[in-house]
């Protein structure tokens, strides 16, 4: 079956797109990161700049927010748990302006995907 670059194109556009949230680099010398408590659930709707999960970071205490719109979709690493700067602690399903609605790929810069 042949296809061709435009059902492609419609093929991308109801495909679901994911944003990974990442512990962010802090300062030279930190490696202690720790997370504390995560603020929104598996499936909790999130909104950019949001927090969504308390970190530990050489005995202070950091809020990571979220970097999209949509739904907190996964959470790979858990309370208690040690975690190095760059690594991906979770994923965020993004949703449309109305929540549930597939991602418009003409709002990717705002996502950086």
């Amino acid at each position: 079956m042949d296809i061709t670059i435009e059902q492609l194109k419609d093929e991308d556009k109801t495909m679901a797109q994911y944003v990974d949230i990442i512990v962010p680099e802090f300062s030279d010398g930190i490696d202690d990161v720790q997370i504390t408590n995560w603020l929104k659930n598996e499936g909790d709707p999130v909104s950019y700049g949001e927090a969504i999960v308390e970190l530990e970071v050489n005995k202070s205490a950091v809020e990571l927010e979220s970097p999209a719109d949509g739904v907190l979709d996964a959470i790979y690493c858990f309370e208690g748990e040690e975690v190095i700067c760059t690594e991906r602690i979770g994923v965020i399903l993004l949703t449309g302006d109305e929540g549930g609605e597939e991602f418009d790929f003409e709002d990717s810069e705002k996502y950086n995907v």
